[in-house]
């Protein structure tokens, strides 16, 4: 019985583990569709994930190419421009959020200021007071380390 219902058991287990393993499959060939509908190719069922990213690999050797054949300095103009484009598209999509994240503060502000005051009714909270300290006093401070320095010179002078 116990063999059995340990066989059932990794048995159900390897069902599991397929079906994990096909979703991630599914998941993965979704993302390199995606990639390849980006890259500029027709979308097509029929092709098989190793078929969309030869394709896609294809294409990126033919663009390095070309790439090659152009003149360093015009590459480098073209690649100043491109970064300068993603530097102010990066700055205006972080002052659209803060801007946003403003907005949403200035209603929240609004949204309190028309809410009614809130007064406090009752007796006010009276907290338990923390216990007196004691202070020492300089004379008993002074005697105990009078004390200390005779018990240290006690202990090295008990030859």
């Amino acid at each position: 019985e116990k063999r059995a219902e340990a066989r059932r058991e990794r048995k159900l287990a390897g069902q599991s583990e397929d079906r994990d393993a096909e979703s991630q499959l599914a998941a993965l060939k979704k993302r390199v569709a995606a990639v390849y509908e980006r890259c500029g190719f027709e979308p097509d069922s029929s092709l098989s994930v190793l078929m969309m990213l030869f394709n896609m690999e294809e294409k990126l050797e033919d663009h390095l190419k070309k790439m090659a054949l152009i003149p360093p300095a015009e590459l480098e103009i073209a690649e100043k421009n491109k970064d300068r484009q993603r530097r102010t598209r990066l700055r205006d999509e972080k002052s659209a959020i803060a801007k946003k994240l403003q907005e949403e503060r200035i209603a929240k502000s609004i949204e309190r200021s028309k809410a009614p005051v809130q007064r406090k009714s009752g007796k006010p909270l009276m907290f338990r007071a923390p216990p007196q300290v004691r202070r020492r006093r300089d004379k008993e401070v002074q005697e105990e380390r009078d004390s200390e320095e005779e018990d240290i010179r006690e202990f090295l002078t008990e030859d």
